[in-house]
């Protein structure tokens, strides 16, 4: 948790408006640093079930208590836990105050996430469902949310985007918001990414 609150703490410092959070150990760490709002979600492995990300009323709450002011959740219509739905979960969240970040990966689960109550949807699941393992890897969800820029909900995009041109793209194809994670919260993979780099413009140089 400390070390996830001082990430939170340094992508503040560099101008982050808000944090997505997994956890509640780690969504109370960072609220002890920063007043900024909180998606918090709560990622949990279930032996007989694809949904991770905060798959019950349970986990949601959860978040909230540790001082999430949002909660991101599967906005599939795969089958939770305890046989919930994702419109009692998201009721449940409504009834508190608590607004719903839905995560979907197709055009028909963000339609059916609005209309299960969700306040917010995310494309953070596209490429990432068995049906959607398709989808091209090396940027931002495009053409989903080009298909569900429309809606009658904020929409934003989350997952790969590694660049400030992804950054200016979503914006320009209508998204609310981007939520931006490995590239700039991962020391690790952004090292990775520009010794790669530097490794191709040597082999470049030799080979030519």
């Amino acid at each position: 948790p400390l070390t996830i609150a001082a990430l939170a703490r340094s992508s503040e410092l560099g101008g982050a408006q808000a944090f997505r959070v997994d956890g509640p150990n780690n969504v109370a760490a960072v609220r002890a640093l920063s007043t900024l709002p909180i998606l918090g979600i709560n990622k949990v492995d279930r032996e007989g079930y694809d949904v991770r990300i905060t798959s019950t009323t349970a986990d949601a709450m959860e978040v909230v208590e540790a001082g999430a002011d949002i909660v991101a959740l599967d906005g599939t219509d795969r089958q939770r836990p305890h046989g919930e739905t994702l419109a009692q979960i998201i009721s449940a969240l409504h009834a508190i105050g608590v607004p719903v970040m839905a995560d979907i990966s197709t055009p028909a689960e963000a339609r059916f996430a609005v209309d299960a109550g969700a306040d917010i949807v995310a494309t953070t699941l596209a490429g990432y469902t068995d049906y959607t393992s398709d989808v091209d890897k090396h940027g931002p969800a495009f053409d989903l949310l080009d298909a569900i820029r429309d809606l009658p909900v904020p929409v934003i995009v989350e997952g790969r985007i590694w660049t400030t041109d992804h950054v200016a793209s979503c914006f320009a194809g209508g998204a609310y918001a981007v939520i931006i994670g490995s590239a700039i919260t991962v020391p690790e993979l952004i090292t990775r990414r520009f010794v790669a780099a530097a490794r191709e413009a040597q082999s470049t140089l030799v080979r030519s």
